[in-house]
């Protein structure tokens, strides 16, 4: 016969097990029950302690508790925003299919940092909040804890179904403005450029504003703005002037490139009481790439958990996806510290 010792060593062994061990393992007690009639009060206390850990395993508040009791390190897997063209599915994707799955519809799926908050606005119309909550936070826990996430909060509430509003006057001039400037830069050669957002509209009482971002290596700025004007008139538009306003396309560019990288990274260890990251910052100063991964922790985690970190990071910068959005681009990753003055990780090339 097995000690209550060597029994809770199996026990905490089984909170790392899938469901259906899950299952065997309620069986056994039930078996162990039949066994050992005998000893009632040893009995009761060992099923006490086993009916409370089965419970732990599947309820919410379960997650940070879990946590401290295995002190596991949870593993980190740093997927790219895009894959061979496509988008990959992050975590509100992820969260917003398991919803539908489960036969809801809702207004929105949504994360917050610090602290790191999941919030589903559900659309009712055959249950009431009580009901639905009951129903998908045990499923959306449950998915949770599988995919590595033991440090969250989690808000079901009722919203209503967002109204598209109907399409006003100056959302047709602005459409037809967007065209004509994406036409004119096309002609001149520069059809890249046109794929960025190049140009704004300012309604006022009377007439609009067209605003144009204008990248500062176009040579042929003044004809683009004239020939815009031109069309602009044609087409009998209410636009009162035209603002210019010019940009480095080069540093947007990279600006863009980086702000999927940082998010890539954040969002794989957001989450997760192993890594304790609140939030990040990224900038990009004279062609050089900065990223900021902002943490809880008032000293350096052990050498366990920064070689982890630093091995999960120069794993995603090697993949080819992401060796692809990085191009030639000096970059400077660091992870801070609670006082946000000290690094304990720093990646550079």
């Amino acid at each position: 016969m097995k000690s209550l010792d060597e029994q809770f060593s199996e026990m905490r062994e089984e909170l790392k097990l899938t469901e259906k061990s899950k299952d065997q393992l309620k069986r056994k007690i039930l078996q162990n029950v039949h066994k050992r009639k005998k000893h009632h009060t040893n009995q009761y206390v060992w099923i006490a302690v086993a009916v409370c850990m089965i419970l732990m395993l599947t309820s919410p508040i379960f997650s940070p508790t879990m946590a401290r009791i295995a002190e596991r390190i949870l593993p980190i897997s740093i997927t790219p925003s895009y894959s061979d063209g496509q988008s990959n599915a992050d975590l509100i994707s992820q969260l917003a299919e398991l919803v539908k799955r489960e036969g809801y519809s809702f207004n929105s799926v949504g994360i917050t940092p610090s602290p790191y908050t999941i919030e589903i606005s559900l659309i009712l119309k055959d249950s009431t909040l009580k009901q639905a909550t009951e129903d998908l936070e045990p499923k959306i826990t449950n998915y949770l804890y599988e995919n590595g996430y033991d440090q969250y909060e989690l808000k079901i509430s009722e919203g209503t179904e967002a109204q598209i509003p109907p399409k006003t006057k100056e959302d047709d001039t602005y459409e037809k403005v967007r065209e004509i400037v994406k036409e004119v830069f096309s002609a001149y050669g520069y059809a890249k450029e046109a794929d960025y957002e190049l140009a704004g509209l300012q309604e006022t009482w009377f007439s609009n504003i067209v605003s144009i971002d204008m990248p500062d290596h176009i040579e042929e700025s003044n004809e683009i703005v004239e020939d815009i004007e031109k069309e602009i008139e044609a087409q009998d538009l209410k636009i009162k002037d035209i603002e210019v306003s010019t940009f480095n396309l080069k540093h947007r560019q990279q600006d863009n490139r980086w702000g999927y990288i940082s998010t890539d990274i954040y969002n794989a260890m957001a989450g997760k009481s192993t890594y304790q990251v609140t939030g990040l910052s990224y900038k990009v100063r004279k062609g050089h790439s900065y990223v900021s991964i902002k943490t809880d922790f008032e000293q350096p985690p052990s050498e366990e958990i920064i070689e982890k970190i630093e091995l999960a990071v120069q794993d995603y910068l090697a993949l080819p996806d992401t060796k692809e959005v990085i191009q030639d681009d000096k970059y400077t990753i660091q992870f801070l510290l609670k006082n946000d003055e000290q690094s304990f990780i720093k990646i550079t090339n």
